[in-house]
């Protein structure tokens, strides 16, 4: 009995694990396209977990149900430090498997309750968030939309960042040594103050401006001039003056010829 409920426990368990599994994935079908639609550029780790969204269509005329898998490969943080929720109006059952080092897979247990038709969609949506612990680096996804039959219809991938929330952030750029003046360079300004309240020292051009008359002072010449003009033509109308009595002088007096007495007459 026990030899039977074991090979009846392993036939269970291989029988969930094909139902969960997909099946062949190694080529896909024609007519179906699967495209991320959403996806953040970069995720933080310690925030809030972040959406994305893959969309499947179909140029068939027949209609189909999808089952979804995602496989998310991390390069940097670990397999542990990442949060997946497939939410599909509410949490929506998966599995998750371990493929490779830093790669796990993750397989909708049911059939996505939407239905694959020309012209209409299917969508997948997950809720991503790492760990406050996660170091930075990347994560690539990659999405396959599988038939009920578990074949392959289409997939897609994409990558995103991962910053780690110990990373220091970017240092701003301090002011240069340039920037904050020199003692001496401070000094300049207050002497350049201090020149500048302090009385100008006299030039020679504020001599020359000091030294002309204003006012009352100014007739001074005007006054001097006058006079060495009068005193001028009274010089020259004395020295005339002089002269004419000078030749006065020296000239001859009338009748000087003449005699003196009565001489007779013959």
């Amino acid at each position: 009995m026990r030899h039977r409920a074991a090979l009846l426990c392993a036939i269970l368990a291989a029988t969930a694990a094909t139902l969960i599994m997909p099946g062949r994935a190694s080529a896909v079908e024609p007519g179906f396209q699967v495209e991320i639609t959403e996806l953040p550029r970069t995720f933080t780790a310690g925030a809030d977990a972040r959406q994305v969204t893959v969309v499947a269509t179909s140029e068939r005329n027949q209609c189909l149900k999808v089952r979804w898998s995602l496989l998310i490969e991390v390069d940097g943080p670990g397999l542990d430090e990442v949060e997946v929720a497939r939410d599909e109006d509410g949490d929506f059952p998966v599995q998750v498997q371990n493929v490779a080092a830093g790669t796990a897979r993750i397989t909708d247990v049911q059939l996505d309750p939407g239905q694959l038709c020309r012209g209409r969609t299917v969508t997948a949506r997950y809720q991503i968030a790492f760990d406050d612990e996660a170091e930075p680096g990347r994560v690539t996804f990659r999405a396959q939309a599988f038939n009920a039959g578990r074949t392959l219809l289409q997939e897609t991938s994409s990558r995103s960042e991962v910053k780690g929330e110990r990373e220091e952030p970017e240092e701003s750029e301090s002011p240069s040594p340039s920037a904050s003046p020199s003692p001496s360079e401070s000094a300049e300004p207050e002497e350049a103050d201090d020149e500048a309240t302090a009385e100008p020292e006299p030039t020679d051009t504020d001599v020359d401006v000091a030294a002309v008359p204003t006012g009352s002072n100014s007739a001074t010449p005007s006054l001097l001039g006058a006079g060495l003009i009068v005193g001028g033509i009274l010089v020259f109308l004395g020295v005339g003056l002089l002269l004419r009595l000078r030749m006065r002088g020296r000239a001859p007096k009338h009748g000087s010829d003449l005699p003196t007495g009565f001489y007779p007459t013959n």
